[in-house]
């Protein structure tokens, strides 16, 4: 008998636990048509983070790219950062958390101050494409964004053609363009690829 009364209430945890299972997000990060390492995304309820790991090989260099990124969410507006970046040497610390209407940052020994309701390059997020600032989490940067939906195009996303929607995102600091990537989103604005040029190539991420 006790355990046909507790069924409800298994069922119902069951219902709620699936529910709640974090999503994520898996990239191979390619350049020139080599792995160059990976990138992932995981979000829980209201904490995501990224992790970012590549070492490139070009002509005679040997270039190491480590990036993690732990932050808050309330409604879509972030309410604590804690990142970490070893950019080839160049290492950066990014903390930061909503405090009244302001957004205080600390970035290395330098301190900022931003609006009360900011996103980061949260691309998991479609609502990243209404925004017209976003903070850089690697280098605690806040850059003005533009978002042009370029078309619907086919793409190859773990090995099934699938149509998704293009769009390109330019990001600038006072006129000066600090960034060009290209995003991809299937028809339920599920975020599926990513590009990105650099000087020596493009970096495309694969989803696995």
């Amino acid at each position: 008998m006790a355990t046909k009364k507790l069924t409800p209430l298994i069922i119902l945890l069951l219902l709620l636990s699936n529910s709640l299972i974090a999503r994520e997000w898996n990239f191979d990060a390619i350049l020139n048509d080599r792995v160059i390492g990976q990138h992932n995304f995981k979000i829980d309820n209201s904490e995501s983070l990224s992790e970012a790991n590549f070492h490139i090989e070009f002509l005679f260099m040997d270039i190491y790219y480590k990036h993690t990124s732990s932050e808050s969410w309330d409604n879509g507006c972030l309410i604590k950062i804690n990142s970490q970046t070893n950019d080839d040497g160049d290492h950066f610390k990014v903390t930061g958390k909503l405090e009244g209407k302001d957004f205080k940052l600390k970035v290395n020994d330098n301190s900022f101050q931003y609006p009360n309701c900011i996103m980061s390059f949260s691309y998991w997020d479609s609502k990243i494409l209404e925004q017209s600032k976003l903070l850089n989490s690697q280098n605690g940067e806040l850059l003005d964004v533009k978002f042009v939906f370029i078309k619907d195009e086919l793409m190859l996303v773990r090995q099934k053609k699938i149509m998704t929607k293009h769009y390109e995102l330019v990001a600038t600091k006072e006129g000066d363009e600090k960034m060009k990537i290209q995003l991809w989103y299937d028809q339920e604005m599920n975020w599926v690829g990513l590009s990105s040029t650099t000087p020596i190539g493009d970096i495309f991420y694969k989803l696995l």
